[in-house]
């Protein structure tokens, strides 16, 4: 693939240089404390969270120009199970030198991530889903999402402040209906659940944070969980 080596220097450039803020930012809180210093904390986390998952966008995106088809694209990796079905070969794979030129990087669980959510499915891993649809974002077909479920509400709500989404209430949007946390992406969209209902601002977003509504539906209330939609379809 065209310019995969420059591609790899330039997505590790970026996490040497947010390592080497979010370092600083801890170092800087550790020293003085304060409301501030954690604010400053969690913006760069949620940073963080938003350059990967821009990155992502723009290695799937690139592979589309290549040829790469919807249902090809691969996110089979070492570091997770649930991803290896038969594509295209190694040019339809996200996380290889010859394919998308990304690596996965694991969320940092003390620092992103509920701990009271630990016994869910996926914790502590991203979850690349086509079995969602985000409500007025391309048409009602599901979308190819990243999705980093069971975040902790504060950085949600960071996410959406640097996104300028309104978190109502001093809490992050909720979604109403079912969302779909579970299912890995093989190679087949299934539009089965959605994100977006009856949250306004939520619809019609590429990248936000919501929370569950009631425990009636899936995810359950007091939860959140932050997507980045990768191809809108």
């Amino acid at each position: 693939m065209k310019d995969e080596s420059g591609n790899v220097l330039f997505y590790i450039l970026i996490a040497i240089i947010l390592f080497a803020a979010l370092s600083f930012a801890m170092s800087q809180m550790n020293r003085g404390g304060g409301g501030e210093s954690n604010r400053e904390l969690r913006q760069l986390q949620a940073s963080e969270i938003l350059q990967y998952t821009r990155a992502l966008q723009t290695a799937v995106h690139n592979m589309k120009i290549e040829g790469i088809e919807d249902g090809q694209i691969s996110f089979e990796t070492p570091s997770v199970a649930g991803y290896n079905y038969a594509s295209c070969g190694d040019a339809c794979k996200l996380f290889l030198a010859g394919g998308g030129g990304m690596a996965y990087m694991t969320p940092v669980i003390d620092d992103w991530l509920d701990g009271d959510q630990v016994a869910n499915p996926n914790y502590g891993q991203w979850v690349f889903s086509g079995d969602n649809n985000v409500i007025n974002v391309g048409t009602a077909a599901p979308d190819l999402l990243a999705i980093l479920p069971w975040v902790r509400m504060d950085l949600c709500m960071e996410i959406n402040n640097l996104m300028s989404i309104t978190n109502p209430a001093a809490q992050p949007p909720k979604d109403s209906g079912d969302v779909d946390l579970v299912t890995k992406f093989q190679g087949t969209y299934t539009a089965s659940q959605s994100i977006g209902g009856g949250d306004p601002q939520i619809e019609g977003q590429r990248v936000g944070c919501f929370q569950g509504d009631n425990n009636l539906s899936t995810p359950a209330a007091g939860t959140y969980h932050f997507f980045q939609v990768l191809i809108a379809r």
